[in-house]
């Protein structure tokens, strides 16, 4: 995967810019901490609950959260979160999360030098959730309202990274490096920012390194993630038809743009489960994406998740757009696009300048995108 020197390059061009960007942004967590005076510190563990208690201005600075236990920050109205140095967690073989944030009016800042590491590389045996040790299921759960996260870096992710449920949220800066475990391909199922059940979220400027889905979306509405550069990861996904619940499964009004993705499974990706109960994903929009190196489809919509080869017709995608999607596929089995639709179910998708190089075999198309020969 990494010997693709070329595209690893330009991808690292992309990276070095997200970093000065994020490195200048560190500028806003300076800012924060200088308001005021009043900030309450919080250097170990056991500090955390009172510290959070009682004040809205808060540093949470250098230490290791004891194993099997959460690091709950369950932020007052209008509360700053300041994060330093490194926050590490102890290993204990238990579903997790290991920190989960909760608020409303919230802002989350990561300082120039913090890191919030997974330990990723104790737990990792080449199994993701179904299979090996118990691993804790996320580094990050979020529920939260009317806020922002910015700045944020976490590492080593023993299986999915952030987690978050919400509404009017922000995600800025966001750098995920779980690189470690590509060695021996020991990590999986390690997606890494992923929300359901939200509204109105914003997730930009971020770079991913990561084992599975970079972006995935469930059951949500009205986002845009843009300026979102991933490698190695599974793709800038969609998932629906995992509820048995008709409204769980609706999707409606995202956008991916000025995002690329590399050294990946797969780039562009929507899956629906026929199992599933009903439901729509529709206003769909890719614009501005560049696809490096992926080893398996570059444009995939797939109907049978779980079931190949039997696409069912529960969840409708209706109104999808790709504009100016373009980069290379490479491998044996690659393919530039496929698309694999239940009878009926797809409808009214118009694409513009698609252009994927470097597959071996043909496009499986058995819809017809307006804009596109398959």
């Amino acid at each position: 995967m990494f010997s693709h020197l070329k595209s690893l390059v330009s991808l690292l061009v992309i990276v070095v810019g997200i970093t000065a960007s994020s490195t200048s942004e560190s500028l806003e967590y300076l800012t924060a901490k200088n308001l005021t005076s009043d900030y309450c510190y919080a250097r170990s563990y056991a500090e955390v609950a009172d510290v959070v208690k009682r004040c809205t201005h808060i540093c949470i600075e250098n230490f290791e959260v004891p194993a099997g236990v959460t690091l709950q920050l369950n932020l007052q109205k209008h509360s700053v979160l300041l994060i330093e140095g490194t926050i590490s967690f102890g290993v204990a073989h238990w579903d997790g999360p290991l920190m989960y944030i909760t608020g409303e009016f919230i802002q989350v800042i990561g300082g120039t030098n913090h890191l919030i590491h997974g330990r990723g590389e104790q737990y990792w045996d080449g199994n993701g959730g179904a299979a090996g040790v118990t691993k804790p299921e996320r580094v990050m759960s979020i529920n939260a309202k009317r806020g922002s996260f910015k700045n944020i870096n976490i590492k080593n992710c023993p299986m999915f990274c952030v987690s978050i449920i919400g509404t009017d949220l922000t995600f800025s800066g966001f750098n995920i490096d779980n690189k470690d475990g590509f060695k021996g391909g020991l990590a999986k199922n390690t997606d890494a920012m992923g929300f359901v059940y939200s509204d109105n979220i914003l997730i930009e400027n971020s770079n991913i390194v990561n084992q599975d889905d970079c972006i995935n979306i469930m059951a949500s509405s009205n986002a845009v993630i843009r300026n979102v550069h991933c490698w190695g990861s599974h793709g800038l996904s969609f998932s629906s038809g995992l509820s048995n619940t008709d409204e769980n499964n609706d999707i409606h009004n995202v956008t991916f743009k000025d995002c690329s993705i590399g050294g990946s499974l797969n780039g562009i990706h929507i899956l629906t489960m026929p199992s599933g109960g009903r439901g729509k994903i529709s206003q769909i929009t890719y614009r501005n994406i560049n696809i490096i190196d992926v080893t398996q489809r570059a444009i995939e919509f797939r109907q049978d998740y779980l079931r190949n080869g039997q696409p069912g017709n529960n969840i409708r995608i209706d109104d999808l757009t790709l504009d100016n999607i373009y980069g290379t596929v490479t491998g044996r089995s690659a393919v530039g696009v496929y698309i694999n639709c239940g009878d009926g179910s797809c409808s009214n998708w118009n694409w513009r300048d698609v252009r994927i190089t470097g597959a071996k075999n043909k496009d499986t198309c058995n819809f017809h995108p307006n804009g596109y020969s398959c």
